[in-house]
């Protein structure tokens, strides 16, 4: 029996990594988010600040040309976006070899397109929902957390669309897109639940 993986794509401030932490808790499933950057580390030789920098951003065309630093996975001549890219990529298909989890963002719905027992989720909200919580989270006014909103959202769509050729949070790259403002967190947690069974 192959490792049932859920990979969840979100917008900013929907509440997807909330949620896919929750169903993490509720399956019993390992939970992959920010943790990937680390395992690239150690994958790559790249130190941790300049990976973060890099991780879910748009690549600078500009700079392709422009080698990145030695690292063990690829030597020179990429640029630090494409060997993240490469590292988490590796990192996500052994992960799904290893275990049923749950992976957010990072194309992880791309790069395990051919896994048999994938779920691949893009959660989404309206945006006076996700102001809202991004003001609550972040100590911030409505205009602020507002643009962080459509920063944080046009780094992620340029980022997946780049890698994939395919549309962030367009429906046809998903299996299913959820309004998590619909049901709250916890009810599209229950929703969700039911779908994995």
């Amino acid at each position: 029996m192959e490792n049932r993986v859920i990979t969840i794509g979100r917008q900013f401030g929907s509440g997807g990594r909330e949620i896919g932490q929750l169903l993490s808790e509720s399956l019993g499933i390992p939970f992959y988010d920010r943790d990937l950057i680390e395992l690239a580390v150690e994958k790559s030789g790249i130190d941790l600040e300049t990976l973060e920098k890099h991780d879910e951003k748009p690549v600078n065309r500009w700079f392709y040309s422009i080698p990145s630093q030695p690292n063990r996975l690829t030597g020179y001549g990429m640029p630090i976006a494409d060997t993240l890219f490469v590292a988490q990529s590796e990192i996500i298909r052994e992960l799904a070899q290893k275990e049923s989890c749950i992976i957010i963002g990072r194309c992880a719905d791309y790069v395990l397109r051919e896994h048999p027992d994938l779920i691949s989720l893009f959660i989404h909200a309206p945006m006076e929902e996700r102001i809202k919580r991004i003001m609550r989270r972040y100590s911030l006014d409505d205009r602020q957390a507002k643009e962080f909103i459509r920063r944080t959202d046009k780094e992620r769509a340029s980022y997946y669309n780049y890698y994939t050729e395919k549309k962030w949070s367009g429906m046809e790259s998903y299996h299913f897109c959820i309004d998590s403002s619909i049901f709250g967190v916890s009810g599209t947690v229950e929703k969700l639940l039911r779908l994995a069974g």
